[in-house]
């Protein structure tokens, strides 16, 4: 049984597989991103969600995420994890259950990794509507 896509749920995403499936993002093109990497979800509707890569490390314009707020599997609340609010993706609900399957993913339904709500980047971070494009072909990916 798959996740129910809301705000809060982390999910490990291969951004090949979501760049396949249509899904657009903002941010710059030089930016990485890796094939197991965790997203967040700030928002979500019947047909797609808002979810925000989340980086292993600090760089530039980049916020950390408050340790006490993750939930979830070792490998999700072990480490750091950061934000740079000039990256969101728009990725489709199918598209998000074959990207997870894609990065091996191990969290469940009965046991899902999770950020708690009050720690949530929120959408008003982030680029307006006009600012996404596709994925495809314009993300660099590892």
């Amino acid at each position: 049984m798959p996740h129910v896509h809301a705000p809060g749920l982390v999910l490990r995403f291969d951004p090949q597989t979501l760049a396949s499936d249509g899904a657009s993002f903002t941010g710059t093109d030089d930016v990485e991103y890796s094939p197991q990497q965790f997203y967040v979800c700030i928002e979500a509707n019947p047909k797609d969600a808002l979810w925000v890569p989340l980086f292993a490390g600090p760089g530039p314009g980049r916020k950390g995420i408050a340790p006490k707020g993750k939930t979830g599997g070792p490998r999700w609340i072990k480490y750091s994890s950061f934000y740079d609010s000039g990256h969101l993706c728009r990725i489709a609900h199918k598209a998000a259950q074959l990207a997870s399957k894609a990065a091996y993913d191990d969290s469940t339904p009965k046991a899902p990794n999770r950020m708690a709500l009050a720690d949530l980047p929120v959408r008003s971070e982030f680029p307006d509507e006009s600012a996404f494009r596709p994925m495809a072909g314009n993300v660099a990916l590892r």
